[in-house]
């Protein structure tokens, strides 16, 4: 399948004039990061000051080909003390696209969202929140055993206004004994609205996903790839997340995870359905459209197997773009019309 890396190119030649626009407009940039390979959280690519000086947004250099960066700030290790809420949080039907060990019924509690806002400094940072208690930003301090995980699809080497420039946010944070996977857009999530002309055929959907794996006492951040299917003939949708790999390349052997087909709304609703790994297990994912026009979504997966031995939890980005660039006729893009 394609990988991240191939999905990012796509998707960033889509917006290239925007970008070089807004460049021109801000007349700001930033020098490439630098780092080892075993390190994700070099030099910084971009961010900068708030009006007292205190720390911004930054991101460093894209991850291990991937179209991902991790946020400066929100680069936490987890232990492994966090296994049972993790395959808690994999069982959990998602909530939009938000999937975590905060469950009634089965279900995940308090959809979470990402905003950019200004702190008490007046510095831009991201803020996680599920409008029920449950805030934590980055940059920034958190409570005492708070864990925050953070990557972004913004270009390295910018500084736009992020208060306002559309790019995704996904990841794991823990508070408390428990433990959520995150997607969100900010400044907003546009709503999905299919139009009067109904979509056939099926589409594609190709990028990447990160998360956390717990097994044999230890709990290792992972990247992956995801593809997922839609078939507007049938209102179904389904995929595939494999490749995975620690963020420094090491790969997972033998590991993929397959999200089981489930009913795709037509009103543009997040969908879920459930999870397999080849072995006795279980798990859920779910998903939401991200750009209002059906060409991207972003979601969550994990999977818990039954004997215990290990668990996953992530979240993914995947978009239609490798085919809007001129491809299949036949694999059309939903579009408000």
């Amino acid at each position: 399948m394609p990988g991240g890396h191939f999905a990012e190119v796509l998707t960033r030649s889509t917006t290239a004039l925007a970008l070089l626009a807004l460049l021109a407009l801000s007349g700001c940039g930033g020098a490439a990061g630098s780092g080892s390979p075993d390190r994700i959280d070099g030099a910084p690519n971009t961010g900068g000051t708030g009006d007292t000086g205190g720390p911004s947004i930054a991101w460093g250099p894209r991850l291990d080909s991937s179209g991902l960066s991790a946020v400066i700030g929100a680069t936490d290790d987890f232990g492994a003390d966090i296994a049972g809420a993790l395959a808690r949080a994999a069982r959990a039907v998602p909530n939009g696209a938000s999937q975590s060990s905060l469950a009634t019924d089965g279900r995940t509690d308090g959809e979470m969202s990402v905003r950019v806002v200004r702190d008490e400094g007046g510095n831009l940072v991201h803020e996680i929140g599920d409008g029920a208690g449950i805030v934590l930003r980055a940059p920034g301090p958190r409570p005492q055993g708070a864990g925050l995980a953070l990557f972004t699809d913004l270009i390295p080497g910018i500084e736009p206004d992020l208060s306002s420039y559309p790019h995704e946010l996904l990841g794991i944070w823990a508070l408390d004994g428990d433990i959520g996977a995150i997607w969100g857009k900010s400044p907003a999530v546009p709503r999905m609205v299919f139009g009067s002309r109904t979509p056939t055929g099926t589409a594609t959907y190709v990028g990447d996903a990160v998360g956390l794996h717990a097994a044999d006492g230890t709990a290792t951040r992972f990247l992956a790839d995801v593809e997922i299917v839609a078939d507007f003939g049938s209102n179904t949708v389904h995929g595939r997340v494999d490749r995975f790999r620690t963020l420094t390349g090491k790969a997972f052997d033998g590991l993929a995870v397959t999200l089981d087909a489930t009913g795709l709304p037509r009103n543009g609703d997040p969908f879920s359905g459930e999870t397999s790994a080849g072995i006795p297990g279980d798990g859920h994912w779910g998903a939401r459209w991200s750009d209002g026009e059906g060409e991207m979504m972003g979601g969550t997966f994990g999977i818990a197997a039954a004997d215990g031995s290990f668990s996953l939890l992530g979240a993914f980005s995947a978009c239609h773009c490798a085919f809007a660039a001129g491809g299949n006729v036949d694999e059309p893009v939903a579009k408000d019309q």
